[in-house]
């Protein structure tokens, strides 16, 4: 999908590197529980070990397969986001994912996606490998920040090309968004209440966009 505003790229120096580490399990069925009764209720979870565990496989303006245990997103196309879903429903949630960009670009989106109702309708959270972060709403297919007014700075991303641990939670309309172990932002938005989740990732004027997710889970919040 096209974006719908371009934004100001800031320099970074590329550098090549190897796959994420990856550890934990393939994926669950939903509704698997944990063994504490205590902890979240996990809904599913997949470290992409299995190819065939249900992720799109595509090449069409790019690529998105797996990868030596990782999911991969390529985005050959400027100003382009390109996501995956695994087709379920869900509402209240609380995701994590670790996320590593590659280049060949100075700079990338990624992240994750809650309540998707259909391509031009779902929640997306962002963070860029420059540092900046930020939380959308896809209403028809247009981008609109939720509770900021553009893209925020935070010391707690790993920027350029390193791996970051991205967790968000959306819990009735409160939706938030953590990264490396350090709360952001926390928006209200009542538009969608239920629907699927996914991975995002996002070039922007330079294209060779490569992003690897690895350990994506899904719990009850």
């Amino acid at each position: 999908m096209k974006r719908t505003k371009l934004r100001t790229i800031l320099g970074i120096s590329i550098l090549l590197i190897n796959a994420l580490i990856i550890s934990g399990c393939g994926a669950v069925p939903l509704g698997t529980a944990t063994a504490s009764a205590n902890a979240p209720v996990l809904l599913y979870e997949d470290d992409f070990s299995d190819p065939t565990s249900g992720w799109e496989v595509s090449s069409q303006g790019g690529l998105k397969d797996y990868y030596q245990g990782t999911y991969h997103i390529k985005i050959d196309d400027p100003n382009i986001f390109s996501w995956s879903t695994i087709e379920q429903s869900f509402g209240d949630v609380s995701m994590t994912v670790d996320v590593a960009f590659t280049g060949g670009a100075d700079l990338a989106e990624m992240g994750l996606i809650c309540r998707m109702q259909n391509n031009q309708d779902f929640y997306f959270f962002t963070f860029r490998s420059d540092g900046a972060y930020a939380v959308f709403k896809m209403y028809q297919g247009n981008e609109i920040f939720i509770g900021m007014e553009g893209y925020q700075f935070s010391d707690a991303i790993h920027t350029g090309l390193n791996t970051n641990l991205v967790e968000v939670v959306c819990r009735g309309e409160e939706l938030s968004l953590t990264i490396n172990g350090t709360p952001l932002v926390t928006v209200d938005d009542s538009s969608y209440q239920v629907g699927d989740v996914g991975v995002i990732a996002g070039a922007f004027e330079q294209t060779d966009v490569n992003v690897y997710f690895d350990n994506f889970s899904v719990s009850q919040p």
